[in-house]
């Protein structure tokens, strides 16, 4: 477990969990914004990849990943909660 004493692989990390989390954060995902973000994602993930090794990349691949959606989902849920009661009154 010695990758857990290397900035890279903790830098790498961090650009990971950053950049799966900035779709939950844009109004739209684009087709350019999207390849951007998947690009910087696999990006990071190489990274640490090569600098620590396969499992060590693929904890930072999955860790980043469910991150990612979990903050979708969840942006998603709230968004839509926060918008039922304008479609309510709308309706009449």
């Amino acid at each position: 477990m010695e990758f857990l004493h290397d900035p890279i692989w903790w830098f790498a990390t961090a650009v990971c969990a950053v950049t799966a989390s900035m779709p939950s954060l844009m109004h739209s995902i684009g087709k350019t914004k999207l390849f951007t973000v998947t690009v910087l994602w696999l990006a990071g993930s190489a990274t640490a990849i090569l600098r620590s090794g396969l499992l060590p990349g693929l904890a930072v691949m999955a860790g980043s990943g469910l991150l990612g959606i979990l903050l979708l989902a969840g942006s998603l849920i709230f968004s839509g909660i926060r918008s039922m009661p304008n479609q309510r009154f709308e309706e009449r």
